[in-house]
């Protein structure tokens, strides 16, 4: 590896004498040669950039801002929202409209246009969707709406499975998917699209406030050993005392292994999060407290940072180090 620094290192001060014109059988007398090369190759390139440089960020700007040319829509957001919309209509045989942001960003000549936003079926409007379209890779309209053919289906499984979880107060469940160009219709099964269309039931509980890392975490471990009479993939997001305190992707359709995770990797994941619960309620009463400069205030600050950082450096053992 020295021999490689070495040669490396050799071949940068080659480069620099020969991008300023040095002799290279001629270096200067006396001095270190690797400092006189650079300074000499700074000024070659500080030389440069005062004669070429504005042309240059002019020719990268007029490649940048050049368009496509031959693409299903035009750079401009009439054309590309026209075109999104007609494709979703060829999609689904419905009628949908714009029902939220759209961004469109011109990539350059190659690459082309992209354009994304919010649509929804005009009788349905509150089955938003994003969906993306663009003049070169994505000309089939990719989106995410056919998660509504099978939200109800999907979700209804899950969430009597959280009722039966007493230590689970509250959950939100709701069914996610890929954007995507493929076409399903109401027709296919539940079981093909969760197989095939990388859909999953996202899942955030809700636990009670205040408990220890240790009795969050055997809650947690419960769930996680109970979710194999599901049949779909999860994403898994615990809170409480108004943060996240746990995250996890099951796949279950792929062999989830439950047995995999143990009480202290879980207390030990909790952890990592716990510091967070309990600075951003002290932030806020830093923040009004009434009598103190905006300077006092933010001198308490990096205080709270290095009391959390003491708590986050931890051995592999779990002790405080």
């Amino acid at each position: 590896m020295k021999g490689k620094a070495a040669f490396f290192a050799s071949l940068l001060v080659s480069s620099l004498l020969l991008l300023t014109g040095c002799d290279m059988n001629k270096p200067p007398p006396g001095g270190k040669l690797a400092e006189w090369a650079l300074g000499k190759a700074a000024d070659a390139l500080d030389s440069f950039s005062d004669e070429y440089g504005d042309d240059i960020m002019q020719a990268i700007d007029g490649l940048h801002n050049a368009e496509h040319h031959g693409g299903p829509f035009e750079n401009n957001l009439d054309s590309a929202r026209a075109y999104l919309l007609e494709q979703m209509q060829e999609k689904y045989g419905m009628e949908f409209i714009v029902a939220g942001d759209e961004d469109l960003v011109n990539y350059g000549p190659f690459a082309g246009a992209s354009y994304t936003c919010d649509v929804a079926p005009k009788d349905a409007p509150e089955q938003v969707t994003t969906a993306l379209v663009s003049q070169t890779m994505y000309q089939d309209v990719r989106d995410s709406y056919a998660v509504y053919y099978f939200k109800d289906e999907a979700e209804a499984p899950v969430l009597e499975f959280c009722k039966t979880k007493d230590y689970v107060l509250d959950q939100h469940v709701s069914l996610e998917m890929p954007e995507t160009a493929r076409t399903w219709t109401a027709d296919d099964r539940l079981e093909k699209f969760l197989a095939e269309s990388g859909a999953y039931v996202k899942l955030v509980l809700r636990f009670e406030d205040g408990l220890d890392t240790e009795t969050y975490a055997e809650q947690i471990l419960d769930f996680i050993n109970s979710v194999d009479r599901l049949n779909c993939n999860l994403l898994i997001q615990a809170k409480a005392n108004k943060m996240y305190i746990f995250h996890l992707e099951a796949n279950l359709l792929d062999g989830f292994d439950a047995s995999s995770y143990t009480l202290e990797d879980i207390e030990k994941k909790v952890e990592l999060y716990m510091p967070l619960t309990v600075a951003l309620p002290i932030l806020r009463v830093i923040r009004g407290v009434p009598h103190l400069s905006k300077s006092e205030k933010m001198h308490l600050f990096p205080y709270i940072g290095s009391l959390l950082s003491r708590r986050l450096r931890t051995d592999n053992s779990g002790d405080k180090v």
